[in-house]
């Protein structure tokens, strides 16, 4: 009698394990499908001296949305700045020029960059009069383009599926709005220039 107990238990044990053991992966799946796509780590190109970033990919890799995080050190500016920014970029073209690497010679994309601090406002100041600023120093958006090189060379000796390397060019619409009827302004005093790599999950 205590021998058919005990298989029953252990029958019952075994099959709750494996119950156990099947929806532990069905809830690991679930739970890989909110996980970032991508992580960045960008030098300069107006969004911080260096930033990080993590992303989605929507439309089969044709767009890129993403959040980052920058700072810029005491050393460049008057005091430390912590920033976030939101993009959006669209890839148009991919080339395949190895069965491991693709090139992406034309992406586009747009920005909302917010800088952190009272110094850095976005509601306008009460002593300030209503329309003294049409723009607002703690919210800036803008306009970039650039490309960048992707490979899975790496994908066998990392857990990353591939690895991107990309560069871009930006300005940003005050800059813009300041450069238009103004020849004084040159063209490399509102261009940004940034340089990146992007982690695949």
């Amino acid at each position: 009698m205590n021998i058919k107990i005990l298989l029953i238990f252990i029958l019952f044990f075994t099959i709750n394990q494996s119950y156990s053991q099947k929806l532990k992966i069905t809830d690991s799946v679930d739970y890989k499908k909110f996980l970032p796509d991508y992580v960045k780590l960008q030098f300069a190109g107006g969004i911080g001296f260096l930033s990080a970033g993590v992303g989605y990919t929507f439309f089969h890799n044709k767009l890129d949305l993403t959040g980052f995080y920058g700072y810029v050190p005491k050393k460049y500016t008057y005091d430390g700045l912590s920033s976030i920014s939101f993009q959006a970029t669209f890839k148009f073209f991919r080339f395949k020029i190895s069965p491991n690497t693709q090139i992406l010679p034309l992406n586009l994309g747009f920005f909302s960059h917010y800088t952190l601090g009272k110094d850095f406002w976005i509601k306008l100041p009460d002593n300030y009069p209503p329309g003294y600023y049409w723009w607002k120093p703690g919210r800036v958006t803008g306009i970039f383009m650039g490309g960048e090189v992707k490979t899975n060379l790496f994908a066998s000796k990392t857990p990353a599926s591939g690895t991107a390397f990309y560069t871009r060019i930006g300005t940003r619409v005050l800059y813009l709005s300041s450069k238009f009827g103004n020849s004084s302004i040159k063209v490399k005093d509102i261009v940004e220039l940034g340089f990146g790599v992007t982690i695949y999950r």
